[in-house]
């Protein structure tokens, strides 16, 4: 998989310390902040959560009557102090009926009390409650109702909470009090409910006063409001309205589950009267210069030249792994910039609830379109010791500070210090490499821009692959890590001896062990192998987009693929004995043999030249991806590995309820929802839907725009070229696809009219649930005996009522090859057909070419 960035010139909260008072008995309940920092394998790798998408800028606050000198971080620290007016208690009965409209959530505040924060420069951004409330939530898009009911067992939140913590710079303490004052109440002294909240705010608030702080850098900030609560039914859970969010609404939890905690989204999504925040800055150019000591350590610094592109901000938020601590951030002219790490932590706190951002704060608002550079200087380990010399890069999307998202790119430039024992391979043309004593010193250049960089370093073999456009380099490693060694030393039997070649001049029955794998040696071959896919994928996406392709050995079961790097798991390196050693079933050795160093080169071109910035928009470049390499393994045509066979297996993972999931694939989640798919009730669904799923839908599209001819797949191809073209360097997304489609639809998909593909997104990209489809038909000679009406019903369950799609129905006769019929545009449960045979049918075979997701009987 390509990287996967968030939009770091916005801010994603995970609101996840909520709390609960009852009686007046105070519990905290644990929670932690997760923010995506998304180090993300490929196939199998575990998403650091459903965190992609959050791309909330919501840093906002209203601005101070009275501005204050104080510094960024004073103000943060007042922030954090920020306690309870026990002067501003308020007793609510039931008849007085305090309510809060915030999006599509009505709060009610039905019985109990109600406290205010203490202002802070006469402005008041919090409240809290305890005693009986209720929310009336009900989300208008499909999808979230669809994912509501998923996690509630209902498309409406609709439930009573006992406590509510609450920060907001819009108008809810105005709101509050009106009513406050309309039903008579006054505000009573209660120091003793104050103390008892004060554990609750010292826990919650160091979550909410970056946000609120970063508010009063604007001079306009849009709304925002919080708030925790603690659901009689549900337990704790958040609801957000934020205006500076791309989906500016959510309603969502905190949920651990095996060990493993997740953040759930019930639901999140745009309200009307909000448009998202423009981006502020982006980044023009990075130059990194690393040094790797010699306990493999980083000592570096990265100088980010960037534009304003708006005329008052003052806050950039930059990826930055919580392993490097930076030592300063400094202006051009030398000047500190003030900046927040995850404050207040220990090293220990920090990789446990640590978030991989870094916020600096400019000392004014810049000017529209004027440039500056930011230079950062940080230390840390961020490479990781796999055993038997066999090293990774555990930060990959991080090791440096990164700004903006993956469709936003620039030119990079490297320079790279490390120990000469070792080599290292990186992003970009290498434009020099020399010793330096103890050392090797190398230097590389992108000459295209790319969304983000990367290196890897070991101590490698190499092959090389030279064509007349490009060149490629294998790395492996002569060991495979430790992990993996002692599962090997531990799995080898008797029966796995013997079930390997003979070495010539060796007695079979001496008690031998099987010699250490060496993942080099499979470093030609792979080399020939990916230089064939590339030639292949050229046929679909257009010339090889850089000079050179860098190959690397990673420890574990994934591949992504960097610009111009790709890192491929130890299994890919490894022959079909080792990985059956290794205890690796027939199928997954052929998904690492087969897919995924293959996968990992189409990302060349299907997320490092076209990429993406919405999480709902991130399936394209995967399923794109992942349906190339199914066609470069089609092409070897070994009839046990063919196209149809790839795509029965994933039909297969789609129907059946994986043993860590709560439903099967298909009905989890739309494509549309991403990283979202992963959840605590299903923690590899992101895996299991989008590549297979999104692989069959990339398929069916092909299907249907083929065409007679010498070259059936050239409107197919065409789309591809267009894409890569159209949206090089920048975001396709889902709705450009669908116009791309639409611009080179055959007639025989416009199922609706109106030359519009909206039938095929609504239910394949935003739908759940895969077809079933049944037939019951009669035979009978025609008038004029010549040939033979079948007329029948085709029944279709499993979809929505409204669902359609052109179904092909073929005759079966025994000795004879199916003879196809026509297609039947199934709609709704039952639909007629007719069709006239020279043959009569023994059955009616569904859909055996394999060109529509579906079961059949």
């Amino acid at each position: 998989m390509p990287p996967i960035l968030p939009a770091l010139q916005s801010f994603e909260f995970f609101p996840t310390h909520p709390c609960s008072i009852s009686k007046r008995n105070l519990r905290i309940l644990s929670g932690r902040v997760l923010l995506f920092h998304n180090a993300q394998n490929d196939y199998t790798f575990s998403m650091r959560l459903a965190a992609a998408f959050f791309l909330l800028c919501a840093l906002t606050a209203a601005p101070p009557s009275h501005p204050t000198s104080r510094t960024a971080h004073q103000h943060y620290d007042a922030l954090n102090a920020l306690r309870l007016d026990p002067a501003s208690a308020y007793q609510i009965k039931p008849e007085h009926r305090i309510e809060l409209h915030r999006g599509d959530a009505k709060i009610s505040f039905d019985q109990g009390e109600l406290i205010f924060f203490a202002p802070l420069d006469n402005e008041i951004t919090g409240v809290v409650f305890a005693g009986r409330g209720h929310i009336l939530a009900l989300p208008r898009d499909t999808i979230e109702k669809q994912q509501m009911a998923r996690f509630l067992d209902s498309p409406i939140l609709d439930q009573d909470f006992a406590s509510a913590y609450i920060r907001f710079t819009d108008t809810t303490f105005a709101d509050l009090l009106q009513q406050l004052q309309a039903v008579g109440l006054k505000p009573e002294s209660d120091s003793a409910a104050a103390s008892h909240w004060e554990p609750v705010l010292s826990h919650l608030n160091p979550t909410q006063s970056l946000r609120i702080f970063c508010g009063t850098l604007l001079p306009t900030p849009p709304p925002y409001f919080y708030a925790s609560l603690d659901g009689i039914a549900t337990g704790p859970f958040d609801v957000l309205l934020d205006s500076m969010r791309a989906e500016p609404f959510l309603l969502g939890q905190v949920h651990t589950t095996a060990g493993s905690t997740f953040y759930d989204v019930w639901a999140s999504y745009k309200v009307p009267d909000t448009s998202p925040m423009a981006p502020d800055f982006r980044a023009l150019h990075y130059a990194i210069e690393t040094s790797i000591l010699p306990d493999h350590s980083l000592d570096a610094t990265t100088t980010v030249n960037l534009r304003a592109l708006g005329a008052s901000h003052r806050f950039l938020i930059f990826a930055l792994s919580r392993e490097l601590n930076v030592e300063s951030v400094t202006a051009a002219d030398g000047q500190k910039l003030e900046y927040f790490q995850n404050e207040d932590m220990t090293p220990q706190e920090r990789s446990v609830r640590g978030n991989d951002f870094l916020f600096v704060v400019l000392p004014h608002a810049l000017a529209r379109d004027s440039e500056f550079s930011i230079h950062f200087h940080y230390r840390g380990n961020i490479i990781a010791d796999a055993g038997n010399d066999v090293f990774f890069v555990s930060a990959r999307e991080s090791w440096y500070p990164h700004f903006g998202d993956s469709a936003d790119f620039a030119p990079y430039d490297l320079t790279m210090r490390w120990p000469r024992k070792l080599r290292l391979v990186a992003t970009g043309t290498k434009l020099d490499e020399h010793e330096d004593a103890d050392s090797r010193v190398g230097h590389w250049k992108t000459e295209k821009p790319v969304s983000v960089a990367g290196f890897n370093l070991g101590e490698y073999a190499s092959s090389s692959v030279t064509s007349a456009n490009y060149s490629i380099d294998v790395y492996a490693n002569r060991q495979v890590e430790q992990q993996l060694a002692k599962r090997l030393a531990n799995g080898v039997t008797p029966e796995l001896l013997g079930a390997g070649p003979r070495r010539p001049g060796l007695d079979m029955n001496q008690n031998l062990q099987p010699l250490p794998p060496n993942p080099a040696i499979a470093l030609k071959q792979l080399g020939k192998d990916i230089d064939s896919s590339i030639r292949f994928y050229e046929n679909y996406s257009g010339p090889f987009p850089f000079r050179n392709l860098s190959v690397s050995q990673i420890p574990g079961t994934f591949g992504q693929g960097w610009p111009g790097l790709l890192y491929i798991s130890t299994y890919s390196f490894l022959s079909a004995d080792v990985q059956r050693r290794a205890g690796l079933s027939s199928s997954s050795q052929e998904h690492f043999t087969e897919l995924v160093p293959f996968h990992e080169v189409a990302h060349q071109w299907w997320g490092n030249v076209v990429g993406w910035s919405s999480y709902r928009d991130q399936w394209i470049d995967e399923a794109i991806a992942n349906y190339l390499a199914l066609l470069f393994a089609d092409m070897h045509k070994n009839p046990d590995h063919t196209l149809h066979v790839w795509l029965q297996r994933y039909r297969q993972r789609l129907i059946e309820k994986a043993p860590n999931a709560d439903q099967p694939a298909g009905e989890i989640g739309a494509l549309a929802l991403g990283t979202r798919l992963n959840s605590s009730k299903s923690p590899d669904a992101y895996d299991d839907l989008i590549y297979a799923k999104g692989a069959w839908v990339i398929h069916m599209l092909r299907e249907m725009l083929r065409q007679t001819g010498a070259n059936p797949d050239a409107r197919f191809n065409a789309l591809l070229r267009t894409l890569v073209t159209k949206y090089a360097y920048r975001a396709l997304s889902t709705q450009d696809l669908r116009r791309e489609i639409e611009a080179v639809m055959t007639p025989s998909m416009d199922l609706e009219g109106g030359h519009s593909m909206e039938w095929f997104f609504e239910q394949w990209i935003q739908g759940t649930g895969i077809p079933h489809y049944r037939a019951e038909f009669t035979v009978h000679k025609s008038d004029s005996g010549a040939d033979y009406s079948i007329r029948g019903k085709l029944f279709q369950e499993n979809v929505p009522k409204s669902f359609i799609d052109r179904v092909p129905l073929y005759a079966s006769t025994p000795g004879a090859r199916p003879v196809f019929l026509g297609t039947v545009v199934a709609a709704g449960p039952e639909t007629q057909f007719h069709f006239t045979s020279s043959t009569s049918p023994r059955k009616l075979l569904i859909d055996p070419q394999m060109t529509l997701l579906c079961t059949s009987q």
